[in-house]
């Protein structure tokens, strides 16, 4: 029987994120309160319980992220004071000392609000992926696992494509660090423009790949990383969005022959979309043809043959976030109904809504287990 464990974080403003660490005992949340907390799952009485509570950043918390436990206990947060700081637990200070976890970076080069952040598959190593309104997505590594003190921005590129005013980089969608300095004279036009999210490429199999939801462009895209340029290009969209893409989740794939890519839209719908590799492109073109929202058909890249397999509207109001079980059988999703609900494929491939999860209680702001 499944239930439901309500708890009150005492944060004292609206809960933007909530994230479980790799393995389910760990919680962090944050909130416009500007304050972090991280809670650790006492099985012996089975509750949450608080391990630290601590101001992160001078404006709204807006994301926060787990790294992958081999990298020891680190979290990311990102937030509209335009940073994202990473911290890091100092296992040997007492819990609610207000030292146990520790800033050990503070990445600032982004020049609007940080919008959302995540952790690459830890083969890639200890990277961080973060998308801004600016409209630039920037990934960064630290420079020793060991000493997380040190991260590098060896990448970055643009979401914009050319027909957005974006900033004209489509085809490429790469940035120097110097052109990128030129970007600041569009970032009020992007400021009120930007709302983008992204998603890893969860497994080793292909070359590096990030979905990326793209603003009032209202379409998500698959970037793809070329080795033999050293550069990231737009190479599909996942079109039919009548809004926002509020949230993207790329699904982990347990030995499917295709890959599976979740949104949340702005138009009160989830969709998936069904990515199958087709053949290999043999010439060039630079841009994508009009209307293309700037692809690059690069030379010798497969491309991904894009199907919509589920389009749900049952929330009947925007959703914002979509996350998919370990074993990318299950999708989540939640909105401002107020529900969370749980969409899963039967044997016939067709997707279905298998449990819708109310949690709601006046008088306090509680989360679910």
């Amino acid at each position: 029987m499944n239930q439901i464990a309500r708890f009150d974080t005492h944060h004292e403003d609206l809960i933007h994120d909530v994230a479980y660490d790799y393995y389910g005992k760990r919680l962090a949340t944050c909130s416009s309160d500007q304050r972090l907390k991280v809670w650790d799952f006492d099985d012996d009485i089975g509750s949450w319980e608080i391990n630290e509570d601590w101001k992160g950043h001078d404006c709204s918390i807006i994301k926060v992220v787990w790294a992958h436990p081999e990298y020891g206990q680190v979290i990311a947060s990102c937030s509209f004071d335009r940073t994202v700081k990473i911290w890091e637990e100092q296992e040997f200070e007492l819990k609610n000392s207000q030292k146990r976890w520790a800033e050990k970076a503070r990445l600032v080069e982004s020049r609007g609000s940080v919008q959302d952040i995540e952790f690459s598959p830890s083969h890639m190593g200890l990277k961080l992926a973060i998308c801004a309104a600016d409209g630039i997505v920037r990934i960064y590594e630290a420079m020793e696992v060991t000493n997380i003190a040190h991260w590098t921005q060896p990448e970055e590129f643009e979401i914009f494509s050319p027909s957005t005013g974006g900033g004209g980089v489509g085809g490429t969608a790469s940035l120097t660090p110097a052109t990128a300095s030129t970007v600041g004279s569009g970032s009020a036009l992007r400021e009120t423009e930007g709302s983008y999210c992204l998603s890893w490429y969860p497994g080793k199999f292909l070359s590096p790949m990030m979905a990326v939801g793209c603003g009032k462009e209202n379409c998500a895209k698959i970037f793809k990383f070329d080795s033999a340029t050293n550069k990231w290009f737009a190479a599909e969209v996942l079109g039919g969005h009548e809004g926002i893409v509020h949230d993207i989740a790329w699904a982990p794939n347990m030995g499917r022959s295709y890959q599976l890519i979740a949104t949340a839209c702005k138009d009160h719908h989830v969709r998936i979309f069904k990515l199958t590799e087709e053949h290999v492109v043999s010439g060039s073109q630079t841009g994508g043809p009009p209307g293309s929202g700037g692809i690059n058909r690069q030379p010798g890249i497969k491309r991904f043959r894009v199907e919509t397999v589920a389009n749900f509207s049952d929330h009947g109001a925007e959703v914002w976030r979509v996350e998919w079980n370990v074993t990318g059988t299950i999708l989540s999703s939640s909105g401002d109904d107020g529900k969370v609900r749980l969409w899963k494929a039967g044997l016939t491939d067709d997707w279905r809504c298998m449990s819708i999860i109310s949690a709601e209680q006046r008088g306090g702001d509680y989360m679910d287990r």
